[in-house]
């Protein structure tokens, strides 16, 4: 991948791909508050072993990049979203 210049594209598709996720299972849990034990549920439906505190990292970095709103409670091990546009997609386009 580093010799045809596809890795940082597929470092970035990543990214998106966390993000959607996240939006997934918000839209199947219809609240803003999600456990990160139900994220990790929703990885292992998808094979992947992801422990609780890689997804704390994934989860702080989209909010780092502005691909998500909200803050993660570490003591209470929950996402909390923000009510209004937690996906926001204008970071997205302005990376592109």
């Amino acid at each position: 991948f580093i010799r045809k210049g596809t890795y940082l594209v597929l470092e970035k598709l990543k990214t998106l791909v966390y993000r959607n996720f996240l939006k997934r299972i918000q839209a199947i849990e219809a609240t803003n508050q999600l456990k990160l034990q139900r994220v990790q549920m929703g990885f292992k439906w998808c094979e992947e072993d992801v422990g609780l505190d890689e997804i704390e990292c994934i989860i702080a970095n989209l909010i780092y990049k502005g691909h998500l709103k909200g803050y993660i409670s570490h003591s209470k091990r929950v996402l909390v979203l923000s009510k209004t546009n937690p996906f926001p997609i204008d970071p997205i386009l302005k990376n592109t």
